[in-house]
């Protein structure tokens, strides 16, 4: 049975709750390691059309990923939101390659879905992204995302969205977003 076919006992979708990675769950970004980022590049990397030796040296690569880990805060608050009944996804524009490591740092159960743009070959706020999102999670579900354009398109898609810019306030506004 899907996420989006199970129902809490009230008869209700079950409280599903679709997190970014990048700037909400994980950091840095890896526009922090480029002086003059190739953005055309990293809408095809993000994508898969590429692979990440033609996004960067091996140097930034090593650097990268070096880095890159998801933040032991949220993945408390993350731990505490399942406790309570919720389930986690994740919706992220993410190169495939940066992927392993960050399943492999998530907690066992903590997260149900992942949805990452390197692996689907579409990324938000493209609304090909929400459509798959939208198979997997119930309409309505909370996505919570650093980019605002990400946050109207999944509205324009049926999902309610959060805003949380460089993550200020994030667990209040994540609980008054939920209590909503």
């Amino acid at each position: 049975m899907t996420l989006a076919e199970r129902t809490c006992s009230q008869g209700q979708p079950a409280r599903a709750i679709v997190f970014d990675l990048i700037g909400v769950l994980a950091a840095p970004s890896w526009r922090e390691l480029c002086g003059r980022p190739d953005l055309a590049a990293w809408g095809r990397l993000k994508v898969g059309a590429i692979g990440e030796a033609e996004f960067w040296t091996p140097e930034q690569a090593a650097a990268y990923r070096g880095a890159l880990a998801l933040r032991s805060d949220r993945l408390d608050f993350l731990g505490r939101l399942r406790a309570r009944g919720h389930t986690i996804s994740i919706a992220s524009n993410l190169a495939r390659g940066w992927l392993p490591g960050l399943r492999a740092s998530m907690p066992a159960g903590l997260v149900e879905r992942w949805f990452v743009s390197g692996e689907i070959g579409v990324a938000k706020p493209d609304p090909r992204f929400w459509s798959e999102l939208l198979r997997h999670v119930p309409a309505g579900s909370l996505v919570v995302d650093d980019q605002r354009r990400n946050c109207e398109a999944a509205k324009q898609a049926g999902l309610r969205s959060l805003w949380v810019p460089c993550g200020a306030g994030f667990e209040d506004r994540v609980e008054a977003a939920l209590a909503g």
